[in-house]
Parts: C-alpha cells; structure tokens; sequence
C-alpha cells in the first residue's frame, strides 16, 4: 500500500509573546541544524543510529532542545544530505540560512477546532489559526 504525504498551509495568529518564543525556538533550532550538518560533513556516511548516539545528549543540553525537536533536526540534516546526493551534487557541507522546523504530527504540534498546538522551547504554545480551506 502506497502512503500519501498532504501538505496543508495554515494561517497562524500568534500574540507577540508567541511571536516571540517561536522566532527564539526557530533561531535555535536552525543553529542545531547546522551544527549538526557540520557534524554530518565530517562523517561521510554516518546513518541515523550513529548520529544519534553521538550528538542526541550535547544537543539537548548544550541547546536546550527538546527530546522529539533533537530527533527531527537529526531526521532533517540527514535528509538534506540524501537529496543533495541523489540529485548529483558532489559531497558539500548543507548549511541552513532560513528558519526550517519539520513537525511530526501528535509529537510537535496537533489541530483542535480553534488552535494549533506547537512544540516549542518553551513548552507548548496554542495558537489560533485560520481553518478556511481545511473542512473536510
């Protein structure tokens, strides 16, 4: 059986102490993320396993990150790596410029009718947002 990714864009509509938190955690999370890729470029072929055990505790203490952000900044460097490779491009360290924050459903965020739960560096943030275009 096939899966199926969907994509859906959403709206947001943080208070300016949200707004706050989730540009320190966006921040933070794009430094973990080329911290990492620095990590990954000296290792030439490190898989997910590896990674984990040698950078999963600095991570989480020397940033702060949380259990399931440290796993999907992992998910995400190696990631890169694997479409930079298989699209041609030769070896290169990948650097992040812009703030980049995969989340896992039910883990990093959640839907309810008025909000949207995130995962941040400070706990979790709900968030109003815009539902038009997502009735099922």
């Amino acid at each position: 059986m096939k899966s199926i990714t969907i994509t859906a864009k959403v709206k947001l509509y943080p208070t300016s102490e949200q707004m706050i938190i989730l540009n320190k955690t966006l921040s933070v999370i794009r430094d973990v993320l080329n911290f990492v890729s620095a990590f990954v470029f000296g290792q030439e072929g490190i898989r997910y396993l590896e990674l984990e055990h040698a950078l999963y505790y600095p991570v989480r203490q020397q940033f702060g990150l949380r259990s399931q952000m440290t796993q999907s900044v992992f998910k995400t460097v190696l990631a890169k790596y694997k479409s930079m490779k298989s699209n041609g491009h030769p070896f290169s360290k990948a650097s992040f410029q812009t703030f980049e924050y995969d989340l896992v459903w039910n883990r990093d965020y959640s839907i309810s009718d008025q909000s949207v739960s995130l995962n941040t560096l400070s706990g979790r943030l709900h968030i109003p947002f815009e539902p038009k275009g997502m009735e099922h």
